[in-house]
């Protein structure tokens, strides 16, 4: 009975033992399925985001590499290189490999008759790569009989040429360029300008709502009504305007962002500019109800300074809101991304993103409509994503809804 007795208390103290709060928060996050069903989703985005030049080299598809006799090419699609293209490849593979054209013409003069007449012997090794490359095309039973030789020059080459025709799963674009790459290089540039625009407007928001909600009076009153202007703008047509400004034009921005770099960055900066008033507004709340706390009152009167009570003391109380906040203005910076690239004020081609993506597919949205639907449906899923991990944090950092 005894043993029975510290069974049960044992199996009491492991259901009843105290928790962290970080564990009482994560059990409470796992309960909302679809914040974790979107972590998971944004966690695959990243994932693909970080490995676009992987899945460049593995597919070997170039997300600028034009190819105009090949476009709206529907999804499914295997193109061949043209001739052109082919020639550019091989003369590579001949200087490349100088004795690899001597080996196959000597495998191939031992070959069947079909195959030894189609073949010209006298050209040039690029040329009569060239030409071995044109006869496999054109005929099955060459190809097939080329398989069949055993020599590893022959197979090598094959191999070779068999790279030259590439698998396009959602089709190709308006100038003929792969859009499963560019949507994968899309996903690197629309979640990143979410991600950095949300983390400098948070940082912004965070400094400003702690110096207006703990210093108050004349620091409060002009700081908040800074912010009470600029939520007061229209914010679309502002943006559509200061987006519409060619900064490279000033010598010192031109000097700064190079080339290429111009669009990402103004639109970096354009949308941390009207994103942060928000964050600002929450952490003043929060400041103005945190420093009437015992704990700030007790730090005062040690002789604490100002910058140490509010690094040390108020910040790390309203990170759990100013997480929530950073959440939920990833997905409205990525719409905002998306909508003005859609305008053609946002990132500029050739760079890819799903908002220029949408842009350029408007116009044949009826002969391709893949094209539009592909990079709007990666912009529904991500904000969706974001915007249920937003919820799921809420819940479960929220101390009036934590079962203890």
């Amino acid at each position: 009975m005894s043993k029975q007795l510290n069974l049960k208390d044992k199996s009491n103290e492991s259901v009843y033992a105290a928790k962290s709060m970080w564990q009482i928060v994560f059990s409470q996050f796992l309960e909302h399925r679809f914040a974790v069903i979107g972590v998971v989703i944004i966690f695959f985005f990243i994932t693909v985001a970080a490995c676009a030049p992987i899945i460049s080299y593995i597919t070997r598809l170039d997300p600028n590499k034009q190819n105009i006799l090949q476009r709206y090419q529907p999804p499914f699609s295997t193109i061949s290189f043209s001739l052109d293209e082919a020639e550019t490849a091989l003369e590579k593979v001949a200087v490349a490999r100088p004795d690899l054209s001597e080996k196959i013409k000597f495998e191939l003069q031992k070959a069947e008759d079909s195959i030894y007449s189609a073949i010209d012997f006298e050209l040039e090794d690029e040329d009569f790569l060239l030409s071995v490359y044109e006869i496999q095309n054109e005929s099955e039973d060459i190809l097939e009989a080329l398989e069949q030789t055993p020599d590893p020059h022959v197979q090598e080459f094959l191999e070779i040429i068999g790279s030259y025709e590439q698998f396009h799963i959602f089709g190709t674009d308006e100038v003929g360029r792969d859009v499963f790459i560019r949507l994968v290089y899309g996903t690197r540039v629309s979640i990143g300008v979410g991600v950095l625009v949300a983390i400098s407007a948070a940082f912004l928001g965070l400094l400003i709502g702690c110096l207006a909600g703990f210093y108050g009076g004349f620091v409060d009153a002009f700081l908040m009504r800074i912010t009470d202007s600029l939520l007061s703008l229209p914010l679309l047509p502002v943006m559509i305007v200061v987006c519409a400004i060619d900064i490279k034009k000033i010598y010192i921005l031109d000097w700064f962002l190079g080339s290429g770099a111009e669009s990402i960055v103004k639109l970096v900066t354009v949308l941390t500019v009207f994103s942060w008033m928000t964050v600002a507004r929450l952490v003043r709340g929060s400041i103005l109800k945190l420093k009437e706390e015992d704990f700030v009152h007790a730090a005062v009167t040690l002789g604490a300074k100002n910058n140490m009570i509010i690094i040390t003391h108020l910040v790390p109380n309203v990170i759990s809101p100013l997480l929530i906040a950073v959440t939920v203005n990833i997905g409205t910076s990525i719409l905002a991304e998306a909508s003005l690239s859609f305008l053609g004020l946002g990132i500029q081609p050739p760079i890819p993103s799903w908002g220029n993506m949408l842009m350029n597919a408007i116009d044949i949205i009826n002969q391709a409509p893949t094209l539009a639907v592909l990079p709007g449906l990666m912009i529904l899923i991500v904000v969706i994503s974001f915007n249920f991990l937003g919820d799921g944090l809420q819940d479960a950092i929220n101390p009036r809804t934590i079962r203890r």
